[in-house]
Order: structure tokens, then C-alpha cells, then sequence
């Protein structure tokens, strides 16, 4: 039986090869251009209260805190949080701009006074063994004319790179998650099932980027002689452009809940 995923063994995995390598530099600049450009509440004076649901290191959390935004982070993993504790330590961000919670996201509390300006919701959904019955909750978690930054591994990138590698028989028997102690999820998602619980939600769609459209695809050689800067302007370039979108490693989404009627 499929259960979620806890990073405490894999958590220095994890930084080092996510959060400390190119991959991780372009997944950064597509996803903070996407918020800066359809989140500009993000910049403004006032500061908002802001969820990070899973938010393992902190990185985005880290950023958002130093513009004096409220942030709440949770993870079920103490060896991310103690990252996470870290990194903002290093920033010299004051210790009441961000508490720290160690729960899964299903453990939050989904109470009136506990919703949120804004929910960050960035690659987890991959790791849970009921993907949207979690994200069904953590949409409750948003105020309305809130919004969430929903980032998820494309099963479509997952699919592809195996019939690259001529793993045909994976790729026929559809048993697509990572082997043990792998950074492959256990249940990458299907853009088209993302897209369909948001509109029978009737929530609104602000953009949608995908996050490595081509730099996974490239030989390790190629991929290991272009600079960072030189791949992130091509990256963005073709993020929200098809055919190249829909096969990126991940796709963001920053979905608004509707506003009260006044």
C-alpha cells in the first residue's frame, strides 16, 4: 500500500541535488517570476499571512518573510525544518516572521481564522499516496480572493524520459514512481487531472509555467557545459509556450479562489 513520503532520509540528498544544483536554480526563477508577475501583493507594503504547506528548506518561505510577510511553514520531515531554521537564520530574518510546524499537511488545522493571503503548496503533491484529497483540503486553507502557487512533477516529463532511455516495459506497466531512496516521486501527477479538480472547483486559473521544459532532456554533457543564466533565459522563454510546457519536469499553476460576493 502506497504511503506519503518523508524526507528525514533523504533530506541531505535532497538539498544537494535539488535545491543546491541547476535544477534547482531554474525551478526558483520560473516560479518567482511567476509569482512577482500574477502576485504583485507579494511587493506591496502590507504584509500578508502566508502558508507553506510542505515547505522543506524554506527557500521561497525564506525570501518571502524578508519582505515582512507572516509565514507559517510546515513539513513532516524535523531534519527539513532544522534546514529550514538554518537558512533563515542565515539571512538575519527575525525569528517571529516565520513559525515552524512539524505536520503533515493533513494535520493543519483547516479552521476560519487559520486561512491564508497566499498558499504554497510546491512539490508535494508527487509525494502523497491521495494527492488530491490533500489538495482538496489545502485549497480550504486559501481566503477567498486568496491564492495558491501549486508546483507538481509532470507524470507526461516522467514518461518520456524513460521511452528516451528505452525503458519501454516501465513505461507499459505504468508503474512510473522511483525506486527506493530515489528523487523520482512515488506518484507523479497528470496535468489533465490537476486542471479538471480546479475547474470543477470553479477556481481560477492565473498561469500556468512549466519548470524545465528541456534542460532534463539534454545530454548530461550538453546540459553540464551551458551556464545556468544562458539555460534560464531559454527556460523561461519556453515555459508557458506549448508543446514545450506540457512536457517540463514540473508544471506551476497559481490558481485565485473566488472573492465573497459584497
Amino acid at each position: 500500500m502506497m504511503e506519503d513520503r518523508n524526507f528525514d532520509d533523504l533530506a541531505e540528498k535532497f538539498a544537494r541535488k535539488i535545491y543546491a544544483d541547476k535544477k534547482g536554480q531554474i525551478r526558483l526563477a520560473i516560479v518567482w517570476r511567476d509569482l512577482n508577475e500574477f502576485l504583485p501583493e507579494l511587493n506591496a507594503a502590507k504584509p500578508l499571512n502566508i502558508f507553506d504547506a510542505g515547505g522543506g528548506i524554506g527557500q521561497v518561505s525564506a525570501e518571502l518573510a524578508s519582505k515582512g510577510h507572516l509565514v507559517v511553514l510546515s513539513d513532516p520531515s524535523e531534519k527539513m525544518l532544522e534546514k529550514a531554521r538554518t537558512h533563515a537564520e542565515s539571512l538575519g530574518l527575525a525569528p517571529s516572521l516565520v513559525e515552524y510546524r512539524h505536520e503533515k499537511v493533513q494535520q493543519h488545522p483547516a479552521t476560519n481564522h487559520q486561512k491564508y493571503d497566499v498558499v504554497l503548496f510546491h512539490a508535494v503533491l508527487e509525494w502523497l499516496a491521495d494527492p488530491f484529497s490533500v489538495l482538496q483540503q489545502v485549497m480550504q486553507f486559501v481566503k477567498p480572493g486568496g491564492a495558491l502557487s501549486l508546483l507538481f512533477y509532470n507524470r507526461h516529463s516522467v514518461v518520456l524520459t524513460n521511452l528516451l532511455k528505452g525503458n519501454f516495459r516501465k513505461v507499459q506497466s505504468g508503474e512510473l514512481s522511483g525506486y527506493k531512496n530515489s528523487l523520482t516521486p512515488i506518484n507523479p501527477i497528470l496535468p489533465e487531472d490537476v486542471f479538471s479538480f480546479l475547474e470543477d472547483g470553479g477556481y481560477q486559473v492565473e498561469v500556468v509555467s512549466g519548470v524545465r521544459v528541456f534542460n532534463d532532456y539534454m545530454p548530461r554533457a550538453v546540459r553540464e557545459e551551458r551556464t545556468v543564466e544562458d539555460t534560464i533565459v531559454l527556460e523561461t522563454q519556453l515555459s508557458r509556450q506549448e508543446p514545450y510546457r506540457s512536457i517540463a519536469r514540473y508544471i506551476h499553476v497559481i490558481v485565485r479562489v473566488p472573492a465573497l460576493d459584497t
